[in-house]
């Protein structure tokens, strides 16, 4: 996609300059001379920039709207390609508006608007480009985009959800690491000292172990610093392909998040099968892109289970049971409405949807508890190394 450096004049007299993502140049000239008011002195093309829409991102909110607003001008009748262009030009600059001045010149390439959309995979899934794609065959374009405007609403609230969930063990942890940091290397070195200088040399056990910890601090900072980027590394450990189906089977057997972990996965299945059925895909293909979003590795071959078994002319429900990483609430659904598919799943994407909500908090409120326990013992401890050598003093003082 071209970017181009502008120079015009604008209703005050001022020479200004803009750069500015288009198409070609009829359509930038358009931009200014209408949006800005203003005269167009020259306008050239910045050359050597690098573009891979394979990386571009945007947020939620942005896609959001964006979504809304070409589903309204569909239903209204305007042409894909007219409202592309209007949704490139009202973005605010920067990566949406590159976005959809890039889909717009795809469009116009291939004809085709599920094709060009499948060139964003950061902004898009497969299931997203599954349903746009069917709809699109079927002439109903504009159902489609708000099939998958609805579809990223709800997989937006599942995912704000996870995220409260991770946030409170992540910010403890981080601030229990940057204060036992601090007292390691400047407050117990310090105390060290003191009582050094006033002749103390032999000191208490818990004493003698937080001493022996800052000076291991002090004297080591590269292991130190490796210890304080522990939870980050966890993190990437966590995304990274090689390590996810480790990190997720564990999650699944602690008893205070695997409730919550369930709720999560079965929330984001369920819901993405309900939007690509309502879009006419098979049971087998929307079963694989459901395996695709689960979000959770034990999850996700527990739905490709159900696909084998049902490519082995097995029912749905037969494949969830034989999978045995699903709910039995979950398998008996499935078995008993093989007839009505969509209508269960739709179902069960509004149990899990508000249960992931529930199970999060129930797993806070236990989570919580725990984590405090383990700070206070912490904190306890320090309290007494700083403590004891005074009380001792004090009494061969008397």
């Amino acid at each position: 996609m071209p970017l181009f450096h502008a120079r015009y004049i604008s209703r005050d007299g001022r020479r200004r300059t803009v750069k500015l993502d288009a198409v070609d140049l009829p359509s930038l000239f358009e931009h200014i001379e209408s949006n800005r008011k203003a005269y167009v002195v020259d306008i050239q093309r910045v050359d050597g920039r690098r573009w891979s829409s394979a990386r571009v991102r945007i947020s939620s909110q942005l896609l959001l709207a964006a979504l809304d607003s070409l589903e309204l001008m569909l239903m209204s009748g305007v042409r894909i390609n007219t409202a592309l262009r209007t949704l490139a030009e009202c973005a605010p600059p920067g990566a949406a508006r590159g976005l959809w001045t890039e889909v717009v010149r795809l469009i116009e390439e291939t004809g085709s608007f599920g094709e060009s959309l499948r060139r964003f995979p950061k902004v898009f899934n497969d299931s997203m480009i599954g349903v746009i794609s069917a709809h699109e065959a079927a002439g109903r374009l504009a159902e489609g985009v708000g099939h998958v405007r609805g579809y990223v609403a709800q997989m937006q609230e599942i995912r704000r959800e996870s995220m409260r969930g991770m946030a409170y063990p992540a910010l403890v942890g981080a601030t229990g690491l940057a204060s036992s940091l601090v007292l390691c290397v400047f407050t117990l070195p310090r105390f060290s000292k003191m009582l050094r200088d006033i002749g103390v040399t032999k000191v208490n056990r818990i004493t003698g172990f937080f001493f022996g910890l800052s000076e291991f601090v002090v004297h080591h900072p590269g292991i130190a610093a490796l210890a304080f980027c522990l939870p980050f590394a966890a993190a990437w450990m966590a995304r990274h392909p090689r390590f996810r189906p480790s990190f997720d089977s564990l999650t699944v057997r602690i008893p205070m998040v695997r409730g919550a972990v369930e709720a999560l996965s079965m929330a984001r299945i369920c819901v993405t099968y309900r939007a690509l059925s309502e879009s006419g895909i098979r049971v087998v293909e929307a079963l694989e892109f459901c395996a695709v979003v689960a979000g959770n590795a034990v999850y996700s071959r527990g739905i490709g289970l159900v696909v084998a078994a049902v490519r082995g002319n097995a029912t749905v429900g037969t494949g969830f049971e034989r999978a045995g990483v699903f709910a039995p609430e979950v398998v008996l659904a499935v078995k008993s409405g093989e007839g009505s598919l969509p209508q269960v799943f739709g179902r069960l994407a509004d149990y899990y949807t508000a249960e992931s909500r529930h199970r999060v908090a129930l797993a806070l409120r236990m989570i919580e508890p725990a984590m405090l326990v383990l700070v206070l013992a912490w904190v306890f401890g320090i309290a007494l190394a700083v403590v004891l050598p005074v009380v001792e003093i004090m009494d061969e003082i008397h």
